[in-house]
């Protein structure tokens, strides 16, 4: 029997090249060079699914590397894939405030084409319409506006704060930010008088800042949502540099956001002014421009100086002035409640109220709020509770029942070692306390 290679003899000299012509190729991972694959094996079963290409045509390519320039074929031909289409373009920023200006050119009714270098847009709501009952009613309760966080004097009238909230060409703070428009509210004659300061020239914010002075200059107390870190050291720096003079407004600052904080962190996470709209007012924003796009939506406005630019940014901080209000007369409710008897149903929200009325010397109202706390709480939240609210029943008389409630928690384990021990020691203290007045009743 002849061998393959006399029989590929006979047949020239590109014989065994042409028998190898339909043979794939591999490359050895020993050695840098092609080599022929191993014969197939008679009677081995075909592949099941043929291998798929591992490249890419250039023209199936192109439309992904181009992204534009080139339209999308209608029809794909038969066995070929279609290209994938062309990825959007998420920041495009001009789209997103196109969009928003689109859907709230209804807004524009009020806002006119400035003829002067800054404007005063003035709007009265009727305090029965702000859904209110302490904020704006009555005299000013000095110790209530004391759980609201005011800091300095206190006014007597609710006449005399001035809600405000401003809106900046960034969010950095410094030398380089602007103020373009802030919104003040004021009490009177049974409304909230809302005037928002807007600045279409950045070259004349001397006149705008010197005109902003004049309308808070009769204000001494002023309210904010976190104008401590932000509203009130932008105005500051503003007026220094355009005016060589200081801001008065903030002798008495009221900043919502730490009380907030005290009723609402646990609860709801998030202490925004919009996730507070959401979950206590009731009164979410459905259509509303984000924060984070103001500034490039002032300057688009200062650009094109169409009025429906603009639009959208007053009434968002329309929004957040008049959601001011409605929050510190929240916090004023729940105080008012809980001087009353009734804590906040939620325990830390509770315990956050205790601390503040033991601050400010209402003891029975802390009493109440430590209380509530402790049974309404879980375990490490009565840690937390047990010292104070021992302190609390040692006031009244009640040291027993201190040294019950101290003890409970010693025997069930919990709390930390610097925690026991401090806790062992009120327990050594109160039992003593105990011990000699039931001595000296027997004696």
């Amino acid at each position: 029997m002849r061998s393959a290679r006399s029989r590929a003899r006979g047949r020239g000299a590109l014989a065994p090249h042409r028998a190898a012509d339909d043979l794939s190729l591999r490359h050895d991972p020993r050695r840098d060079r092609l080599q022929r694959a191993a014969l197939p094996i008679d009677g081995r079963a075909p592949r099941a699914r043929p291998r798929a290409p591992r490249l890419l045509r250039l023209r199936d390519r192109l439309p992904v590397l181009r992204r534009s320039g080139a339209c999308p074929r209608e029809r794909c031909p038969r066995g070929r894939r279609r290209p994938p289409a062309p990825v959007p373009r998420v920041n495009d920023l001009r789209a997103r405030i196109a969009q928003i200006v689109e859907r709230d050119r209804a807004r524009v009714r009020d806002v006119a084409a400035p003829s002067e270098p800054f404007t005063v847009h003035e709007r009265r709501i009727d305090v029965d319409d702000l859904e209110v009952e302490v904020v704006g009613r009555g005299a000013v309760d000095p110790l209530l506006v004391a759980h609201l966080g005011l800091r300095g004097p206190t006014p007597d009238r609710w006449e005399d704060i001035l809600f405000l909230d401003t809106e900046t060409t960034g969010l950095s703070g410094g030398t380089g930010t602007y103020v373009f428009l802030i919104g003040v509210a004021h009490f009177a004659a049974g409304q909230l008088v809302l005037r928002q300061h807007l600045l279409h020239d950045i070259g004349a914010e001397a006149a705008f800042i010197a005109a902003l002075s004049k309308e808070i200059l009769p204000f001494r107390a002023c309210a904010s949502y976190n104008g401590k870190s932000f509203d009130l050291p932008i105005l500051r720096t503003r007026f220094v540099m355009t005016l060589r003079a200081e801001i008065t407004v903030d002798d008495s600052h009221l900043d919502l956001l730490h009380p907030a904080r005290r009723l609402w962190r646990d609860r709801f996470g998030s202490t925004s002014l919009r996730q507070l709209e959401e979950s206590v007012l009731d009164d979410g924003r459905t259509a509303d421009i984000p924060g984070s796009l103001i500034p490039d939506a002032y300057f688009h406005y200062l650009r094109k100086g169409d009025p429906a630019i603009i639009a959208p940014v007053l009434e968002h901080n329309a929004r957040d002035v008049i959601s001011l209000v409605r929050i510190s007369d929240r916090v004023a409710r729940a105080v008012l409640l809980a001087r009353a008897g009734r804590a906040p149903d939620h325990a830390p929200a509770a315990f956050a109220l205790a601390r503040v009325f033991e601050r400010n010397g209402e003891l029975e109202a802390a009493f109440a709020c430590y209380e509530s706390a402790y049974y309404d709480g879980d375990n490490p939240l009565r840690v937390r509770v047990a010292l104070p609210l021992a302190r609390q029943l040692e006031r009244r008389g009640e040291s027993d029942r201190a040294v019950r409630l101290v003890e409970t928690l010693l025997e069930l384990g919990l709390g930390t070692d610097p925690w026991r021990v401090q806790a062992e020691a009120r327990a050594r203290r109160l039992s003593k306390k105990v011990w000699r007045a039931r001595t000296a009743i027997v004696t």
